[in-house]
């Protein structure tokens, strides 16, 4: 196979490599490093094969200049020496570009990794908070929206809270609303919607539980 093949078929490798690494930092747990490292070790060997070829053609090339091109036997000789003296050199591999490009890969994987799982706590967080009231700290069964900042109260509760002080603020924690919610209260149908489908998907389990127990 000609040099030009084989550095193709290693170029074809890496790239299914550098996919292994991808998937590998972004969705194994435990055995994420023990994969990461067997990884590394079949990109060493291509490094080292890279770097052979090249000190090989490096070793050609030089003969060729050093000698007489009809008298192949010299140009042999020559080759070989040159390959021993260039051989000898030490390859750091880390420093290798397919071994820099394959760190980069799995750094950025373990960064969109950490990311994914800092917005599903996130989403988990405002999920179960958008379901209980502010004002009393229990579960919102008919929702009112402040149209301004978002968050969503109890209607009861948050009516009651206006009624007795016309100019109350958004009374979640930490809100940059500071604008009386009079007017910038709405109803959320959107919630009020998922909150009845959630009820009923609890009523029909308890129901299955309880058919379920009969049945035992």
């Amino acid at each position: 196979m000609a040099d030009s093949d084989l550095a193709e078929l290693r170029k074809q490798c890496m790239q299914s490599l550098y996919l292994c690494t991808d998937n590998v930092s972004k969705y194994l747990d435990d055995e994420k490093e023990a994969e990461f490292r067997k990884l590394k070790s079949y990109v060493e060997g291509y490094c080292l094969q890279e770097a052979q070829q090249d000190v090989a053609i490096q070793a050609l090339e030089k003969a060729k200049r050093e000698t007489d091109n009809s008298n192949f036997d010299t140009l042999q000789d020559r080759f070989n020496a040159n390959l021993c003296s260039m051989a000898g050199k030490r390859l750091n591999v880390n420093n290798h570009p397919y071994m820099l490009e394959l760190t980069k890969r799995y750094q950025k994987g373990m960064e969109q990794s950490r990311q994914n799982m800092d917005d599903s706590d996130l989403a988990i967080t405002e999920s179960q908070d958008q379901y209980i009231d502010p004002i009393t700290k229990r579960p919102i069964v008919d929702p009112m929206k402040n149209s301004v900042c978002g968050h969503v109260y109890e209607k009861q509760s948050i009516m009651e809270l206006i009624k007795r002080k016309a100019s109350a603020k958004c009374p979640v924690a930490g809100c940059g609303n500071r604008g009386p919610m009079g007017s910038q209260l709405i109803s959320d149908e959107e919630l009020r919607f998922r909150l009845a489908i959630t009820q009923q998907s609890t009523m029909i389990q308890e129901h299955s539980i309880m058919h379920l127990d009969e049945t035992m």
